[in-house]
């Protein structure tokens, strides 16, 4: 999910999204569609409305009573939903994002990776939920900052098993790509269910400072595209 950009170009990589479908996705086992067919852009458009229609009702909460009596304590009272609001749509904006990055790379589909990409929508039509209850009233709350950060841990396996299966599956991603590329995508989408996992233990002893190391998602999207590319630059001779 983390967003630190696209991996290093190689020499021998095709330019990802391109209309041209290399020929090893045609030969995918049993494909039920491949990229530039009308079934493979019906996948991505109900994924795209799923992530919009998550995103709107974080939203829903935020309600304004018909009188207030005083802005400033309305503010006051509602600062944690706004905060919730704030960071879920970071979180689904995010894993949008990545999902977005995979299917450039994923150019052909067969029944198993549109059932994963099903669950993997259904964990981010849920995320409403746990981000309704856990900012309810605080973050302070043990079994709400537990479930919230299991929520989207959850979310971020089902991504990765996405990629895994696809890699692994026969033509589902194109030979031409490079393992570099391939590692990067992989190591992208790892941090959000490491750092969201690991949170959970630290949940239980600070509820209050778990949601604190979720913000290391951010310094790992920067420096993570940085010790990519300096791992695939080739060193010069002594």
């Amino acid at each position: 999910m983390t967003d630190g950009g696209e991996p290093p170009a190689r020499a021998n990589d095709p330019p990802p999204g391109t209309g041209v479908v290399p020929e090893r996705a045609r030969m995918a086992l049993n494909p039920l569609t491949i990229a530039g067919h009308l079934e493979y852009d019906r996948v991505l458009f109900f994924s795209d409305a799923v992530f919009a229609i998550a995103i709107t009702l974080l939203v829903v909460d935020l309600r304004v009573p018909d009188e207030v009596l005083n802005a400033g304590d309305q503010l006051h009272a509602d600062k944690y939903r706004i905060l919730g609001f704030a960071i879920s749509f970071l979180v689904i904006g995010l894993f949008w994002m990545g999902h977005h990055r995979l299917f450039r790379y994923i150019t052909a589909l067969d029944r198993p990776v549109i059932f994963l990409n099903l669950l993997f929508l259904g964990t981010i039509a849920f995320l409403p939920y746990p981000t309704a209850l856990l900012f309810a009233s605080s973050t302070k709350q043990v079994p709400a900052t537990v479930f919230y950060a299991a929520c989207v841990a959850g979310a971020g396996l089902v991504e990765l098993a996405i990629w895994l299966y696809a890699l692994r599956a026969e033509g589902l991603v194109p030979a031409s790509i490079s393992p570099a590329s391939r590692r990067y995508v992989t190591a992208q989408i790892l941090p959000t269910p490491v750092v969201f996992g690991l949170s959970i233990p630290v949940a239980f002893v600070a509820p209050g400072v778990a949601p604190f190391t979720w913000i290391l998602l951010v310094p790992i999207g920067r420096l993570l595209p940085r010790i990519m590319r300096a791992k695939e630059t080739p060193k010069p001779d002594t």
